[in-house]
């Protein structure tokens, strides 16, 4: 929609002309239909009649003008009875004050907010009287069909004012709010479980504490066993303990004594002691070595490695230092690439070329084989951006030039946020305008968000711009979701799951269609610079479309026509590689109108200079 002051001091121009005829001065609507009928551009006087523009022959309103398709647009009012009979009863916008029905000032009507497409009023500004004490200024009042509007006062049931004089709750508090309590129950329900939990806990750690620690001890004598077994072959501990005297009593696992301290050991109780599995013990109890056959083994196995070692040391050194320049070099590929592909995966090349053009250089780009492709300070031309991403360091460029990859990247995040969360301005009051580029207004001061503004925020990609309106921001809008999500009952969990996986995947078809998007836009800036850089500049080659048909000659200046015919063509690249490139043409080429004759001249010029 567009907001009706706006247009007020806007120049008229004729489309078949181009030329600037008048200024609108004024809107005319119909209070019983809540429509634009047209523009005021000539109150009249004496001897001069008013003059009005109908809304119908508007053929576009552009943040600069209003075009008309000619002066015929601009008729007389008594030509427009329509408009005639709205203008006798003085219904231009002219601060109408707006009461109720039962006395309470709304405030003065200041401006009203109507579709550029259909004329349709959707709602007015209103300042002062009620709406500026409870909202502090201007507020937004829609145009319901029950407003009745006069020459001085503008008339609206009581129970319209009310409705639009609350604050809806809806959106994010309400999302809080829902969450709080929910938190609120699941917590009482966990501390319960926990007490349930910590009591049957407790029972069985208890019941398992004795079965553990009969189970750590046997555990503990196993890997005794098995050390000792791996350091000391059974066979010579057996060997070694026959005849031996035990320095204390060997007791089996059933209780019953094998061997007493200061008894001699005999061949029988060795057997018997390998059967019940106690070698190791009566190793040990005799005195068996255990840690000095561990140190012998350990010392045997460190010489035979360190020499070993210095071997391997000695030819991996040599190997090492014969690689070293390789390694380097190919590391450092390897980080050029990856860092080309990152950047190449943010931001389109097709992009980085068209947001470098014309910009200075932060630091100086060196080119693969080491010469200095573009200093500090220099300015990047196009020919430079070529050759950049011919020697493919155009990443490299970009980002000398003062790309930002972590400011796509964040744009392309609280967008993506943005997108999903927007709801949640439903029911909430707009703070400030909302609007594009071109002035359109999506959302009005004081304007309560309704699915059809949450709608228009969305295809105009101004869903962040919209939560910032009415005071919310995308992150706290995610974050009061997630705590909804968590207040929830746990079987929901496997659902979030999937549903934070659907997100991911459509975060990525997001960012492929934010990429086109932008990649498309990087090609438009790039023509339209290439078309700027040609234009009047002569050709050095014959364009030709698709039948033969010649667009220019060699010699022949670009115009916009010729650019025109080259694209319809499809040989716009060709036309723009044609571009002379010196700075001075033989006169007899500029001079010749005859196409043949000019490649002959061209011809004969370039052979008399190999001559």
């Amino acid at each position: 929609m567009r907001k009706g002051i706006d247009l007020i001091g806007k120049a008229v121009i004729t489309y078949d002309t181009g030329e600037q005829i008048e200024r609108v001065q004024d809107l005319i609507f119909d209070q019983d239909s809540h429509s634009l009928l047209g523009l005021l551009v000539d109150e009249g006087g004496l001897f001069r009649a008013t003059r009005v523009i109908p809304f119908t022959s508007i053929q576009a309103i552009g943040p600069n003008a209003v075009v008309v398709p000619s002066k015929k647009a601009i008729v007389k009012l008594r030509a427009v009875p329509e408009i005639r009979a709205i203008m006798k009863r003085n219904n231009v916008l002219k601060a109408t004050r707006i009461f109720t029905v039962n006395g309470r000032d709304l405030g003065a009507m200041v401006d009203l907010y109507f579709d550029e497409q259909t004329g349709s009023v959707e709602g007015y500004e209103v300042s002062g009287g009620l709406f500026a004490d409870a909202y502090s200024g201007r507020s937004f009042l829609p145009a319901p069909q029950t407003l009745k509007i006069g020459e001085d006062v503008a008339f609206v049931p009581v129970e319209t004012a009310d409705v639009w004089m609350q604050e809806q709750v809806g959106g994010i508090k309400g999302a809080v709010q829902a969450a709080g309590d929910g938190l609120q129950v699941t917590t009482a329900i966990a501390g319960q479980k926990l007490q349930e939990a910590t009591q049957t806990a407790t029972e069985k750690l208890q019941e398992t504490t004795e079965a553990v620690g009969k189970r750590l001890q046997d555990v503990n004598q196993a890997t005794v066993t098995s050390i000792t077994n791996a350091i000391v072959d059974p066979a010579a501990q057996k060997a070694f303990v026959i005849s031996k005297v035990a320095e204390q009593n060997v007791v089996a696992a059933d209780g019953t004594l094998l061997v007493m301290q200061g008894q001699a050991v005999t061949f029988l109780i060795a057997h018997e002691a390998e059967r019940l599995g106690m070698l190791d013990q009566l190793y040990r109890a005799t005195g068996g070595p255990v840690v000095e056959v561990l140190s012998r083994k350990i010392q045997q196995t460190a010489n035979t490695t360190s020499a070993q070692f210095q071997e391997i040391a000695d030819t991996t050194s040599q190997k090492l230092q014969q690689g070293a320049d390789i390694a380097n070099e190919k590391l450092r590929e390897m980080t050029r690439t990856a860092a080309a592909k990152l950047t190449n995966a943010v931001v389109d090349p097709e992009e980085q070329k068209a947001l470098i053009i014309n910009r200075v250089l932060e630091c100086d780009v060196i080119a693969p084989d080491g010469t200095l492709l573009i200093a500090q300070g220099q300015l990047v031309t196009l020919e430079i951006a070529d050759e950049a991403e011919r020697q493919g360091v155009l990443d490299q460029l970009f980002r000398a030039a003062g790309g930002s990859l972590s400011t796509e990247l964040s744009n392309l995040t609280n967008n993506f946020l943005a997108s999903h969360v927007v709801e949640q301005a439903l029911g909430r009051r707009v703070h400030h305008i909302v609007q594009t580029n071109e002035a359109l207004v999506v959302a009005a001061p004081g304007q309560i968000v309704t699915p059809e503004v949450i709608k228009r925020a969305q295809t105009y990609q101004l869903e962040q711009t919209l939560l910032n309106a009415v005071g919310l921001t995308s992150t706290e809008v995610a974050y009061a979701n997630a705590n909804k999500t968590f207040a929830e009952a746990s079987d929901l969990v496997v659902d979030g799951v999937i549903q934070i996986r659907d997100n991911a995947s459509t975060l990525l078809v997001v960012l492929k269609e934010r990429f086109e998007y932008l990649r498309k836009h990087a090609l438009q800036v790039l023509e339209e610079q290439r078309m700027k850089q040609a234009l009047g500049r002569p050709v050095n080659r014959i364009i030709l479309d698709h039948k033969d048909n010649i667009i220019l000659s060699p010699g022949d200046v670009i115009t916009h026509r010729a650019i025109e015919l080259a694209r319809q063509a499809d040989v716009l690249d060709i036309l723009f590689s044609s571009v002379w490139k010196t700075s001075e043409l033989a006169a007899t080429v500029l001079l010749n109108s005859s196409p043949k004759a000019e490649v002959k001249t061209i011809q004969n010029s370039k052979f008399k200079v190999q001559n």
